[in-house]
């Protein structure tokens, strides 16, 4: 789901060079060679055995990750991300605690217009919104943390460039920032309501294009642009738009929080086990308990509050046929280890840090309260 390859030659070039070599078109085809249609990864591919999906995500904030995650690969992403070796979310507008991961900046009046040759696109009121944005976060950076400005429109790069002079601070297109990082990205997708349909039809359905900008960021994510203008767009833009929490003094934050948690994924063995574990904590005379809570981001099944610390529980129903145990029970230790510390996110007693993460394999709880017991004990 990353960007394509910018071919360098043109159809009519590649045509020579295929005559010259005494290859036919369909052999091009078939092989998967034609260079202004097909990237290495697609030549390979085609002879390869199978492809591997390269699964472990260690960058975004997972509120972030998410976005995507569902999205473009299906929920296949595992989530390993430590938001402990991150900076926290700033926002640039008020003194909201916590900033949210996700936040937009609205700008309902903007225009877009031709760039200079009348080439590309680029939005001015778009352009002074994320100079402001981009201040405020420079004022209350942590030092070494570093703002990315990312734009599918080379017009509009080349504008905010004219106005973004930080050293901390990087402007560039999409492409510009393929296989880069950043602790906050700034995103300025330019179409708005006066923009030809045939433009913004493109800006919408480029999926890799959406999916490789929202994932340079490390911590915090912005959106500047038409909020009621994207939600009306199809796919990731307005998937992203109806996870970000509007940036504006006095929002209320249990919106904010609201707006970030994506949807959940039914699952109704999942819901049953934690029905039966739910029981028996409670049996054991543990009431304070949440379900289906999040912590630093990380769904956790089942939270509780027992003598003054906070406890993350995750259900392990075990691996999908045809995976590595060892490596599916690696990564739900790799889980559990990231919650440690974090605060829980929930209400009363549980608004503390989580002091310890139990994973609960399924035939544990399936087996009765024999088995759980020294889990719990």
């Amino acid at each position: 789901m990353q960007l394509g390859h910018i071919a360098g030659v043109s159809p009519d070039q590649e045509r020579q060079a295929r005559i010259r070599a005494g290859l036919s078109a369909a052999q091009l085809e078939d092989q998967r060679l034609a260079h202004h249609v097909y990237s290495s990864y697609h030549a390979a591919a085609q002879h390869g055995d199978s492809a591997l999906l390269l699964d472990e995500h260690y960058r975004c904030h997972p509120v972030i990750a998410d976005v995507v995650n569902g999205h473009c690969y299906a929920g296949q992403l595992r989530v390993l991300t430590d938001i402990r070796q991150q900076i926290p979310p700033i926002d640039p507008v008020g003194s909201a605690a916590p900033a949210p991961v996700l936040g937009w900046a609205d700008v309902p009046n903007g225009e877009s217009a031709r760039g200079p040759g009348g080439k590309s696109w680029q939005n001015a009121e778009e352009v002074a919104t994320v100079q402001h944005v981009v201040n405020a976060l420079l004022a209350k950076l942590p030092q070494g943390a570093k703002i990315g400005v990312v734009t599918p429109f080379r017009a509009q790069k080349e504008a905010l460039e004219r106005v973004l002079h930080d050293d901390r601070v990087r402007v560039g297109t999409v492409h510009a920032f393929q296989g880069g990082q950043r602790d906050i990205m700034v995103l300025s997708p330019v179409a708005a309501g006066n923009t030809p349909p045939r433009t913004t039809h493109w800006v919408s359905s480029q999926v890799n294009l959406w999916n490789v900008a929202v994932t340079r960021a490390k911590s915090q994510l912005i959106t500047v642009g038409g909020h009621a203008f994207w939600l009306e767009r199809a796919g990731l833009p307005a998937l992203l738009a109806r996870r970000s929490a509007l940036l504006q003094a006095g929002a209320d934050e249990s919106a904010r929080a609201s707006a970030e948690v994506g949807a959940g994924r039914a699952d109704p063995r999942r819901e049953q086990l934690a029905d039966r574990l739910q029981q028996y904590l409670c049996a054991r005379g543990i009431s304070d308990l949440e379900r289906t809570a999040v912590v630093g981001g990380h769904a956790v099944d089942l939270l509780f509050t027992e003598g003054g610390g906070n406890t993350a529980v995750l259900i392990d129903q075990g691996p999908l046929p045809g995976l590595d145990p060892a490596r599916h029970l690696r990564l739900m230790h790799a889980q559990g280890d990231l919650l440690t510390g974090l605060p829980s996110g929930g209400r009363g007693a549980k608004a503390g840090p989580v002091k310890r993460t139990v994973r609960v394999p399924a035939w544990r709880i399936l087996s009765g309260e024999d088995t759980l017991d020294p889990l719990f004990d």
